[in-house]
């Protein structure tokens, strides 16, 4: 029998492709227009839970992108954040499996650490794009570590008029070496706080991105025409801080909802909001439904993350990769 022969695309393979932020919000709006399309499958997320912030979890997500890709995929992804204060290892590490979806051979196994964490900030880029005032100029992050970096790289590609971020996270140092990089990298008036309240106070858009099982962010804090993404795997703000949004918008509440942990299923499984208020993104993305209609509304966004965008970014990194001669070809069967 003839040998399969598919790329294997480590980090470093990946990065080389030249794959951006641009890329990366791209494809997610992309997966949003096919999903709306009816040209998506997606099964929800798979979780093996081994005691999420005690020790860690691993997330299946698997998926089908047709149309313009034609995609066949699934992320393997393992989150422990106990790792790097531990061990000194990264708090999340991933592969993607991309197949032919007409024959169903494998194409590429690629690393998706990074790309991970490239496309969750993308989620938060594409709902800026549409659901943040464009003349926001402060950012407040909770949350320093790896997500934060993409979310406000996410965030000035789709907020262009960013001047400021002020950056709290429970480990001050971290904080701290955020702002100097941040600063470095988009020249932006960066600084670490003390507090959570802080860095949200007056702030054009927040993001958090932490495990935190208890409120964070304090619906006081909230100013009008502020947009909030809650980008944690748990509850980070008080339910008085989703109740008081003029918007509240997920990537898909049906995903929202199976995955039941997300402030948003919270609320909706204790019946604290009605379904009706809660609207998904891609409806938005294509026009089909208004998103801010004022520049008063405060906006609360909450993605919980869908295999179809990992699908379309991974699929244009594995054309990229093919373009340009980068990967290392391996045999399945090894004959």
């Amino acid at each position: 029998m003839k040998d399969i022969e598919f790329l294997y695309l480590n980090q470093q393979d990946v990065i080389a492709t030249g794959v951006t932020m641009a890329t990366a919000i791209e494809s997610v709006e992309d997966a949003f227009r096919h999903h709306i399309a009816g040209q998506t499958i997606l099964p929800y997320k798979t979780v093996v839970d081994l005691g999420e912030i005690e020790r860690g979890r691993g997330n299946a997500m698997p998926g089908y992108v047709g149309g313009d890709y034609e995609a066949l995929g699934i992320k393997w992804i393992a989150g422990f954040p106990q790792n790097p204060r531990k061990h000194g290892l990264p708090r999340a590490t991933g592969f993607f499996i991309l197949n032919d979806s007409w024959n169903g051979l494998p194409l590429a196994v690629m690393d998706c650490t990074w790309l991970s964490a490239l496309r969750t900030g993308a989620v938060t880029g594409a709902g800026a794009k549409v659901l943040a005032r464009q003349d926001s100029e402060s950012v407040a992050i909770i949350g320093a570590g790896v997500q934060g970096r993409t979310q406000l790289e996410a965030l000035m590609v789709a907020l262009p008029n960013l001047k400021a971020v002020r950056a709290f996270d429970i480990d001050r140092e971290t904080a701290v070496q955020y702002a100097k990089d941040m600063s470095a990298a988009f020249g932006l008036d960066a600084a670490a706080v003390e507090s959570a309240e802080e860095a949200v106070v007056g702030a054009d858009i927040i993001v958090t991105v932490t495990v935190a099982n208890e409120p964070i962010v304090k619906d006081a804090w909230l100013k009008p025409g502020s947009f909030f993404s809650a980008v944690g795997s748990y509850q980070e703000e008080e339910f008085e801080a989703v109740l008081n949004s003029d918007l509240i918008v997920v990537d898909d509440t049906d995903t929202v909802e199976h995955r039941g942990t997300p402030v948003v299923a919270l609320m909706l499984a204790d019946d604290m909001i009605e379904r009706e208020r809660v609207l998904d993104l891609g409806p938005i993305i294509t026009g089909d439904i208004p998103g801010r209609t004022n520049e008063d509304q405060r906006v609360f966004f909450s993605p919980i993350g869908m295999g179809i965008h990992d699908i379309c970014l991974c699929h244009k990194v594995y054309q990229a990769a093919v373009e340009k001669g980068i990967g290392t070809p391996l045999k399945l069967f090894g004959n």
